[in-house]
């Protein structure tokens, strides 16, 4: 596969996240830690697009299939880490920071709509010489995965979901009043409290740090926040999609989110995993990376 424009490195500062050098240094060596989590060999590098430029990790093989990977917010894609061993056996993985969250890509102008989102999303795959994909997102990254789903439908093979930020039932005002109040006091007892309340599970310590070095020294500046979809919109996702939701999910209403998924779209495979939270891909691993596998490499029914 052929990669257009691709950088291994980029020179010019993340201006728009992090107001100091010093600041973005230290929030990258959070983020190095995290990464070391990744027991596979990978790649980093970074793509152009009009918006800035896109920090990209990538690992598997070169001739798989490609699979496109969206972080939720504030914690980049190293979130990935206990589903990458196994993604990367088979596909060729490209989990791309979004351009408009607290990670290490370098925007020079921040997305304001889903029209924008869609189009950074599809230069980035432009850049990557990436014709058709699979797509996962988690949190506000499976708001943006269904956002492109339906941008670039042609594009997208099959789509997996993991606790999608908003999309099928509104957000919760308690979660955006903690989100508000965690940036405005980032100190890590507001951001341990935060994260205890979104996992029912003891999450790792480099991911977490990571996660609190991002509002300590970052400035959080999501132009999009996620909404929910209209019938219509959800109608237009023609292909199969899987979704999971947290039996303890808390940002929003999990049987709402349940009932309206499976009844306006008509290839989703939707299910429910028992104790676990907002976060279910770092709290039940193995049961995640076994329903993405079968979904992955079966054929739909």
């Amino acid at each position: 596969m052929k990669m257009h424009g691709i950088k291994t490195q980029v020179g010019s500062r993340n201006l728009l996240h992090f107001k100091t050098s010093q600041k973005e240094m230290k929030y990258n060596i959070e983020y190095e830690k995290s990464l070391s989590l990744w027991h596979v060999p990978y790649k980093t590098f970074y793509v152009p697009t009009r918006f800035g430029q896109t920090h990209v990790i990538t690992c598997g093989p070169d001739d798989g299939e490609p699979l496109i990977l969206l972080h939720a917010m504030g914690f980049s894609s190293t979130i990935w880490f206990p589903n990458i061993e196994q993604l990367a056996r088979k596909y060729r993985v490209y989990a791309i920071d979004f351009i408009g969250d607290l990670n290490k890509s370098v925007p020079s102008v921040l997305p304001v709509n889903r029209e924008e989102c869609g189009e950074w999303l599809d230069e980035v795959l432009i850049g990557l010489d990436i014709d058709s994909c699979y797509i996962g997102g988690i949190s506000y990254g499976g708001f943006l995965a269904i956002n492109y789903a339906m941008y670039a439908s042609h594009k997208v093979k099959k789509m997996f979901l993991l606790s999608p930020a908003s999309s099928f039932a509104p957000l919760h005002k308690q979660f955006i009043y903690r989100v508000i109040a965690m940036n405005a006091i980032p100190l890590k007892w507001s951001v341990s409290k935060f994260i205890k309340w979104l996992s029912r599970h003891q999450l790792n310590k480099a991911l977490v740090d990571q996660f609190h070095a991002a509002f300590r020294y970052g400035s959080l500046s999501l132009k999009v926040p996620p909404d929910v979809y209209s019938e219509d919109e959800l109608k237009k996702l023609a292909m199969p999609v899987l979704l999971l939701l947290g039996e303890e999910e808390v940002i929003n209403d999990v049987n709402m989110a349940f009932y309206r998924a499976t009844q306006i779209c008509k290839n989703i495979r939707a299910k429910i995993v028992p104790e676990t939270g907002h976060l279910l891909n770092l709290e039940n691993p193995q049961y995640v990376n076994v329903k993405i596998n079968e979904f992955l490499c079966n054929e739909f029914h």
